[in-house]
């Protein structure tokens, strides 16, 4: 979501398509993912209007959908407070979510099966926004522009795997790294950047406590198991997939 431009960002290129002049500011996380009282100081990059209109369409399902898989304080008052009338002013999707609801089970550290309502979403916004929050976060925090032929890259690894893949990234020997909670927990992540190139950032994002999304949830020797962290990965092509082969 973006907020009028300021002189800050004045004469700047968009952080996300790099070509077109900057004319909002964006917010890296929408602030309607934060309950009103958390949205002061969220990650800002320059956007152009395409960009941001985008960007704003996927902001605009996942801010209604995502809060039904939190399982965190601020995503039940989100989904109670702010939810409903977004979905009252949107009724397509109210009816979307309403037929895409259904039963289902969850285990949450290894304890027993528990019944739980599944909502179906699609993940391909997910993974659109997460490319366009990876871009913004390595602009907000080193002013990093990436390359015409750089890559964002999006994992959304099993839980376990993710661990793994978090102490292999851990002998990386970063040049900078931040640790941001934002929003007292709503959103959380760590990100490394590489002192050589300077575009190759790793990000580890996880939002309202670690959500426990439908598709992504998968089948391991026939136990279920969810991915709560999600992973972006900017940079030369080559390295970044070179990146993600570590999964």
């Amino acid at each position: 979501m973006d907020s009028q431009m300021g002189k800050k960002f004045k004469g700047m290129k968009c952080a996300y398509c790099l070509d077109a002049p900057a004319t909002t500011v964006d917010h890296v996380f929408s602030r309607e993912f934060f309950l009103v009282e958390d949205r002061g100081y969220l990650p800002e990059a320059p956007a152009c209007k395409r960009c941001n209109d985008e960007k704003s369409r996927m902001e605009h399902y996942l801010t209604a959908v995502l809060p039904f898989g939190g399982r965190h304080t601020q995503a039940r008052v989100n989904l109670e407070s702010h939810v409903p009338p977004r979905l009252a002013k949107n009724r397509p999707l109210g009816r979307l979510l309403l037929g895409c609801t259904k039963p289902g089970w969850i285990r949450q550290d290894g304890r027993i099966y528990q019944p739980t309502s599944v909502v179906e979403f699609d993940g391909k916004k997910l993974d659109v926004l997460l490319k366009y929050i990876g871009r913004g976060l390595a602009w907000h925090h080193w002013k990093v522009y990436l390359r015409a032929d750089d890559e964002a890259i999006v994992m959304l690894l099993p839980d376990a795997s993710s661990a793994l893949f978090q102490g292999l990234i851990g002998h990386m020997g970063p040049e900078n790294q931040v640790v941001e909670n934002l929003g007292r927990g709503t959103v959380q992540y760590v990100g490394i950047q590489a002192a050589d190139p300077p575009q190759l950032t790793v990000w580890q994002i996880s939002m309202y406590g670690g959500l426990v999304l439908s598709d992504d949830r998968r089948k391991a020797d026939g136990e279920s198991v969810s991915c709560t962290t999600w992973w972006v990965i900017t940079g030369p092509r080559e390295l970044a997939e070179s990146f993600a082969r570590l999964r």
